[in-house]
């Protein structure tokens, strides 16, 4: 069905004439005597590395899941999501978190946001009684800030948020989603940092969530570090996750730009798992680079 679709012809730059040549070329595996010689091997190849390197479930009913690892002790890895308000950074983790809480061993998940009371994507999870007990949201917004009754940033770090992050057990992840617009913005730039380096030891995962793909120290141990960082292709800003991938990952120019629109019309997301061996995927397609 590839062979015999627009996408074949349009990757390859190939007329109808030539696309049905070449595709009957490709399934006898006999070399077109024409003037298709050259074109016949070139994509010969470049299907084959595909084959290999490529799973494509677009016009299908199948999709790719991520989940936490099943043993609730075991480091939850870490991750680090990036894009422009309203892309869906807050959805995606916490449709993570809903899912692990509903299995019937679960890891505690511990949620530092100065969004906590007015983040609709968080309802779900904080007003369940049921997840009380794996899922604590700790509100560090100005308010709470107020209220607390905390003299200073120090002070309010020092009571009421590190004392949380601290006594978090083993297989336990903690949630940074717009740190950098609370009081104590320093304080968790520092525990961020840290965590990226030594919490895989103490198996404490971290994720942080981010708006910028260059946001200084609040991205940069992260790239160095993470072990999953997602991007938003439809949230716009393409260009700057081209060079993203052009610069950290290694591909070229016109790849990087080719995978990012796929990823942009087959679903919302493109996660980069770059441990090796490095891979791109979305709900719909993966490609190992």
């Amino acid at each position: 069905k590839y062979l015999e679709s627009d996408d074949f012809r349009e990757r390859y730059g190939l007329t109808r004439k030539e696309g049905t040549q070449i595709q009957s070329a490709i399934q006898s595996n006999i070399v077109p005597e024409s003037g298709l010689k050259k074109k016949f091997y070139a994509i010969r190849k470049d299907l084959n590395q595909r084959l290999y390197s490529e799973i494509d479930l677009r016009n299908t009913d199948k999709t790719i899941h991520w989940r936490f690892p099943e043993n609730t002790n075991a480091w939850p890895g870490s991750q680090i999501l990036i894009g422009s308000s309203g892309v869906g950074k807050t959805f995606r983790i916490i449709s993570q978190i809903e899912e692990a809480l509903k299995r019937k061993k679960k890891r505690k998940f511990i949620y530092v946001t100065p969004e906590l009371a007015v983040d609709r994507s968080l309802k779900a999870i904080t007003h369940n009684k049921r997840w009380q007990r794996w899922f604590q949201g700790v509100d560090v917004s100005d308010a709470a800030f107020e209220e607390s009754g905390a003299a200073n940033a120090d002070d309010f770090w020092n009571k009421h948020v590190f004392p949380i992050l601290k006594a978090a057990e083993p297989g336990t992840l903690a949630v940074l989603d717009d740190a950098p617009d609370c009081i104590i913005h320093k304080h968790l730039q520092r525990f961020l940092i840290k965590y990226l380096r030594t919490g895989r030891h103490k198996r404490i995962g971290v994720v942080s969530i981010q708006h910028n793909v260059r946001g200084g120290k609040w991205t940069s141990q992260s790239f160095s570090s993470v072990k999953y960082i997602t991007l938003f292709p439809r949230g716009g800003g393409k260009g700057k996750q081209v060079d993203f991938l052009y610069e950290t990952v290694g591909l070229t120019r016109k790849h990087a730009r080719e995978l990012v629109e796929i990823f942009s019309d087959s679903g919302r997301s493109m996660t980069i798992h770059a441990w090796s061996p490095t891979v791109l995927f979305g709900p719909k397609f993966a490609v190992f680079v």
